[in-house]
């Protein structure tokens, strides 16, 4: 099936030189957005209304670094003022955006849309959801620990002749890996959406669909290695791109447990007794009961590390050298769900508790002293120094606060040492420390911030990409995945509404494809919207998981009247 070749010059060319949001902004929230132009003096602009009327006119500021580092590009930020409901464009000399809306219940779509990804994204369970119905994929409930001479040389000394069942739980990205420490952070993500949208059953039964998934995952009494989780389940090939997965002919095997996989679990299964345990205490003592002896398991087998294999047999790795942070985020939620002063006194502990885990480059799986930071400033007012947990959330915000101020594009996510693979879900979760510090501080600069960091997914960015399937004008048609492969198999459905798209990614990785398209150009340009760029245009739980977060806070704290609980 023939497809267009991305090219950055011929999108540049073809994007309106007005960048703006292309989903929209809440009325009486800040609305910028950002000029492409080689005029060094202001340039005069207007908002205009779909009727055609001038609501708003203005002159440009100019960017005085040119080019600007992270897109390359001469730029100008706009502000667009205080616009009621409706439906807008900018006009900038013969430059005119896309058009946008403003609208209290703009985030509403985007927070469902993205919600309903992980449905689609479910393991062992018959999807029939119109357009992207499919046959049960991955039964998962046999599945042999891994054997051979592959698995001896990468897990020496470990031998487990038992098969187990590990059925559930949502595909990790664009393959059919299943992982339990991107799989934990994603299901502690969603299930702190519980607390912007109490009582939103649709939020809860995936968390529970995941967490099902992860007990499973816990080694049970009397086999090796009892009580700690394996650390993830595959082919011991990589399936075919694209493939169904009722048709995945690859062997599924069970990679042996970890550390780390054994803490995430611990801390996800812990957040998930403290969020349930109203509306299901039998389901929240059993997910406690878990959390507790995988902590205990951990504890006593704290250096079994993840080796990293360079993604040759099937799957990534998921490595992670240092557990420190694993155990504090564990400890942190045992505290949280259970009130023991066993766990918060590992808490204090913790030479992650002195650290400071906050800075632009974003957490993420093998980072993860933020999200415990985070939900100690949000629920743990008994911890004993409290004001200083929620001064570091603060201080944290601040810096971003900074980074955001220093970018024309508005997005808080800018790395010296370069853009990541998934840097939009790395941005998203910079948003989330912001969105985090209004709530315990009250300040509406941090919620103003997390508005305006929206702006860059959704279209303020270097190439006028929307990075969320169906947001937007321009948005990201042809992610990399086995699941949605209608580019390569018109038979297959396409990305659904609500996929997130990895982004821009500078940073080469050493054992995945790096496209030559994108060496040398500035981070922004690093991303090619093509169903084989998987280190730009994959999708993953870990990534979409902060956009519902990040869009139920939007839709709830930015709508006229809103306030703090």
């Amino acid at each position: 099936m023939s497809r267009p070749t991305w090219s950055v010059q011929e999108v540049l060319a073809r994007r309106p030189a007005v960048r703006v949001n292309q989903l929209g902004h809440v009325p009486g929230t800040p609305a910028r957005a950002t000029l492409v132009a080689p005029d060094v003096a202001p340039v005069a602009f207007r908002v205009v209304r779909e009727d055609g009327r001038v609501v708003h006119e203005g002159t440009s500021v100019p960017w005085p670094v040119r080019p600007e580092p992270t897109s390359g590009l001469p730029v100008h930020v706009l502000e667009l003022g205080d616009l009621d409901a409706g439906t807008y464009r900018v006009e900038a000399g013969s430059a005119r955006s896309h058009p946008f809306r403003v609208d209290d219940g703009i985030h509403a779509a985007l927070r469902d849309d993205a919600l309903r990804f992980f449905t689609l994204m479910r393991s062992g369970t018959a999807i029939t959801v119109p357009g992207y119905a499919r046959p049960a994929g991955h039964p998962d409930t046999a599945v042999p620990a891994w054997t051979g001479p592959a698995a001896a040389h990468l897990y020496p000394g470990w031998h487990d002749d038992g098969t187990y069942d590990v059925s559930g739980g949502w595909y990790d990205a664009g393959d059919y890996g299943k992982y339990v420490t991107s799989g934990a952070i994603a299901a502690w993500q969603l299930l702190g959406t519980l607390d912007l949208v109490p009582g939103d059953r649709r939020v809860a039964d995936e968390c529970r669909w995941q967490l099902d998934w992860l007990l499973r995952m816990q080694v049970p009494p009397g086999r090796p290695l009892a009580g700690l989780a394996f650390h993830r389940v595959h082919g011991t090939t990589w399936s075919p791109l694209p493939g169904w997965p009722h048709l995945d002919p690859t062997e599924r095997v069970l990679h042996r447990p970890s550390t780390t996989a054994t803490l995430h679990l611990a801390a996800a299964a812990a957040a998930g007794a403290r969020h349930l345990r109203t509306v299901d205490p039998a389901y929240a003592h059993r997910l406690e009961t878990a959390a507790r002896s995988a902590y205990d398991a951990a504890r006593q087998h704290p250096a079994l590390l993840p080796p990293d294999d360079h993604a040759r047999h099937g799957g990534g790795p998921y490595d992670d050298a240092d557990v420190g942070d694993d155990l504090y985020w564990a400890a942190a939620e045992l505290w949280l769900a259970t009130g023991d002063p066993a766990y918060e006194q590992d808490v204090l502990r913790s030479p992650e508790h002195a650290a400071d885990p906050f800075d632009d480059a974003g957490f993420d799986f093998d980072a993860v002293g933020a999200p415990a930071r985070l939900d100690l400033a949000l629920h743990g007012s008994g911890l004993a120094d409290h004001d200083r947990v929620v001064e570091s959330v603060r201080a944290g915000a601040d810096r971003l606060l900074a980074v955001q101020r220093r970018q024309p594009w508005g997005q808080p996510y800018a790395p010296a040492a370069g853009w990541s693979w998934g840097s939009n879900g790395r941005l998203l979760n910079n948003l989330v420390v912001l969105a985090v510090a209004h709530l315990v501080t009250g300040d509406a600069a941090y919620r103003d911030a997390v508005a305006e960091g929206t702006d860059h997914l959704l279209g303020r960015n270097a190439l006028g990409q929307s990075y969320v399937t169906g947001h937007g004008t321009d948005h990201s048609h042809h992610q990399r995945t086995r699941q949605f492969g209608h580019d390569l198999d018109p038979a297959m459905p396409p990305p659904p509404p609500g996929a997130l798209a990895g982004g821009p990614s500078s940073i080469p990785a050493p054992d995945f494809p790096y496209d030559r398209r994108l060496v040398g150009q500035p981070p922004q340009c690093c991303y090619l919207d093509e169903p084989t760029s998987e280190v730009t245009n994959d999708v993953c739980i870990r990534w979409n998981a902060p956009l519902v977060w990040v869009a139920a806070y939007l839709e709830r704290y930015l709508a006229a009247g809103s306030a703090l609980p």
